[in-house]
């Protein structure tokens, strides 16, 4: 089955070629949580948590996170960006063979990781102005993006020894459109009070849950659609886009039942349930 929409040689191009002349965004789904956002060419391009490898399986073949679908780009895809951002030390969030391939091919592009899990990468060899320790509201600019880290509980607030959050989103301002990507979470009253004051027009959100027998077998939840929804009402967000939900069989659940409960309870909430290798672009 092919579940990228595009993928290689023209989704990189895509990439590289749209401009915008408007307040808006171009948004691109790597799968699972994998972003790219693009304001104007000035602006550059920035991507969240790109997982562009087979390293989970091959790294350990017994394990029952094995994607369903091929990476829709190599990590390589990506050179030239300004910026990555990495939510938390998970696999599938910091994947090491992704990283390590776009350093190599883009040694320009700047990497910001959580500041409790940047020896994760310190054998990388890294100049200081590219490898930036992400602190929870500690913000930093990259390109034409300014970024705040918030702190996130992937079932709950942890922290280093030093105070520094395990789990981050991003509240990212670029080219007058404000974008909250909220990495792997719950919902907790800290979280709604942060990003409502962030006042996002978009906020990308998972949707894949958690369960008994999923946190049994060490699977950490997330958000449900259901929460997802009643998260992004609560923060008054313009347009939601769900994600986390299309990689692993095992992990995730049926992206039906967020729409069916936004169209339940929410008529007039946006939302965009996007392809892998599909293209969103944003305006007011």
């Amino acid at each position: 089955m092919n579940y990228v929409y595009k993928r290689s040689e023209a989704l990189i191009r895509e990439i590289n070629e749209t401009k915008i002349n408007f307040a808006g965004v171009s948004i691109w789904s790597l799968g699972q949580a994998g972003i790219v956002i693009k304001g104007t060419q000035e602006d550059g391009v920035l991507c969240i948590d790109p997982y562009l490898t087979h390293s989970i399986e091959l790294d350990n073949p017994t394990t029952e996170f094995v994607r369903e679908y091929e990476p829709p780009i190599p990590p390589e895809g990506l050179q030239g960006a300004s910026g990555v951002l990495i939510t938390h030390y998970h696999d599938d969030h910091l994947d090491l063979s992704t990283v390590k391939a776009l350093k190599k091919a883009s040694p320009d592009t700047v990497f910001a990781i959580p500041a409790s899990h940047c020896s994760m990468v310190k054998e990388m060899d890294w100049e200081s102005q590219k490898l930036i320790p992400a602190k929870a509201n500690e913000s930093f600019s990259i390109g034409g993006f300014k970024v705040e880290p918030i702190p996130a509980a992937h079932t709950q607030y942890e922290t280093d020894e030093e105070g520094n959050h395990f789990y981050l989103g991003y509240c990212i301002t670029v080219n007058g459109i404000r974008v909250y990507d909220s990495g792997d979470t719950i919902v907790t009253d800290e979280l709604i009070e942060s990003v409502k004051a962030f006042k996002p027009d978009i906020a990308i959100l998972p949707i894949n849950g958690g369960d008994y027998f999923r946190t049994k077998r060490g699977v950490i939840g997330n958000m449900s659609g259901r929460e997802a929804a009643d998260f992004a009402a609560a923060i008054n967000a313009d347009m939601v886009l769900p994600v986390h939900y299309d990689m692993f069989p095992t992990n995730r659940e049926n992206p039906a039942h967020f729409v069916d409960y936004l169209f339940q309870t929410y008529r007039s909430q946006k939302f965009h349930m996007m392809q892998v290798g599909e293209r969103l672009i944003y305006m007011k």
